[in-house]
């Protein structure tokens, strides 16, 4: 509890605004009457967290934890906040009665823990350590984690252009790290070095590789197969991102748009000269693929012929009217969208005029109801 004072004490002789200085009292005030509203956050690997805090969802968090990590706490109006450092998961714990119960940002390596585990549970467990992310267990004895592409030598990782030789020491033998190529060039055994920035796939052969097992190559690049593929030469695209040949070059279309051939303005269908384009959600017809011209909406399916010069797959947005499109001609009429219906005002007894004018004697001439 003096810690918790202590604490809120140098946060109100800090410069703020009233209005977040009665906030910051009330939420203390709440953790005082809320056991376990504060407590400390206990780190994975031994390092000290900050406290974690009811207040009212604003916390701003810095080096060395500059992840913010917000859960519901008991009441509505007051939430359970911490921090943690870059790469952590924000994980909202729950009590066994299955309320909100705290906040904890798991370290990079773990994840959130599941009933009866504890908080952040190791997710690649090297003995008494967790290795990171990218980093796998070369030696579970000395709990030593290597990066990918290092290898494990003893008490220590050899980079990817240095050799593990075991020397003497003494009456005995210590495994040590001897640097065998230049920078970026991995040493792939049999004296053999891999071209700049390839990769050692064997040392008991010396197959060099430019890409990785996961990876994809591309050119002179590499993609990752999780996440990417390849989109002619040196480029990545994202999964879910398409490909596309555009003016002659190849690009990755921005998220939710989809590479197609464009009708051109004035067209009614595709052309030899029909451009491929990384064409938006709604322009984008899928049965044929096309993709409609700027200013036109696609339709649902393959429609009717609604116009001179109009596709029967696409329509202006001004005579868009829900899934249909309404026609407007000198010759054939105009017609207007009336509750999602496209009506001639001209004709229409039950939309005479204007939409909703409805003509007790069902006849409309000229926008006027006759005979009423």
């Amino acid at each position: 509890m003096s810690e918790l004072l202590d604490e809120l004490a140098r946060t109100l002789a800090a410069p703020m605004p009233r209005r977040r200085a009665l906030r910051t009292l009330g939420g203390a005030l709440v953790a005082v009457a809320v056991p376990g509203a504060v407590r400390a956050q206990r780190a994975f690997g031994g390092v000290r967290r900050p406290a974690v805090s009811t207040g009212l969802c604003e916390k701003s968090c810095s080096d060395p934890f500059p992840v913010p990590c917000i859960c519901p706490g008991p009441d509505p109006k007051y939430c359970f906040e911490t921090c943690g450092e870059a790469g952590s998961t924000c994980c909202c714990l729950k009590g066994s009665d299955g309320k909100p119960s705290g906040a904890v940002a798991c370290p990079p390596g773990t994840r959130c823990g599941r009933p009866g585990e504890s908080n952040c549970p190791c997710v690649n467990t090297c003995g008494s350590r967790c290795c990171g992310k990218d980093e796998f267990c070369a030696n579970p004895r000395e709990n030593l984690c290597c990066k990918t592409g290092e290898r494990g030598c003893g008490l220590e990782c050899c980079k990817p252009n240095e050799e593990c030789r075991t020397t003497r020491v003494g009456t005995g033998s210590s495994d040590i790290c001897v640097k065998r190529c230049p920078p970026q060039q991995a040493w792939c055994g049999r004296d053999k070095c891999c071209p700049p920035k390839w990769r050692c796939v064997n040392e008991h052969t010396g197959l060099c590789k430019r890409c990785g097992r996961n990876e994809e190559e591309c050119g002179k690049k590499c993609c990752d197969k999780r996440t990417s593929r390849c989109c002619g030469e040196n480029l990545c695209c994202p999964k879910g991102r398409s490909c596309c040949t555009v003016n002659g070059k190849r690009v990755c279309c921005p998220a939710n748009t989809k590479c197609a051939e464009q009708i051109l303005p004035g067209d009614i269908g595709l052309t030899r000269g029909s451009p491929r384009v990384c064409c938006p959600k709604d322009r984008f017809h899928s049965s044929p693929d096309l993709c409609c011209p700027p200013g036109q909406k696609a339709l649902s399916g393959p429609g009717l012929r609604v116009g001179p010069g109009l596709s029967p797959f696409c329509c202006p947005n001004d005579q868009v009217c829900g899934s249909t499109c309404c026609q407007k001609s000198d010759i054939l009429g105009s017609e207007t969208c009336c509750s999602g219906k496209c009506v001639d005002l001209r004709f229409d007894p039950q939309n005479c005029g204007r939409c909703g004018q409805v003509c007790s004697s069902g006849v409309c001439r000229d926008g006027i109801c006759a005979f009423d």
